[in-house]
């Protein structure tokens, strides 16, 4: 069996995990859980054209990642319609 890999967030990304309410930022966590444990699973994640991160959706909410074996970064955790503008 295949350990779950360490999640490390951005400063930007824990900062906006903090600012969710706590519905949202445990269904965010339950997410970034998921994906560490199953990295290239397309219902946890999905790749994002023209570059190397990855996508997780929860709601209304995008989370942008990147793979890097042992760890998970989460680099971003924003509304879906502010969250691609800035990649």
């Amino acid at each position: 069996m295949k350990l779950p890999l360490e999640i490390v967030l951005t400063k930007g990304a824990a900062k906006s995990l903090e600012s969710l309410d706590a519905p949202n930022r445990r269904r965010v966590k339950e997410k970034i859980d998921a994906v560490a444990a199953d990295p290239l699973n397309p219902r946890n994640s999905y790749p994002l054209q023209g570059t190397e991160k990855r996508s997780a959706r929860v709601g209304g909410y995008r989370i942008l990642l990147l793979i890097h074996e042992p760890s998970l970064l989460v680099v971003d955790i924003e509304s879906r319609g502010q969250v691609y503008g800035r990649i």
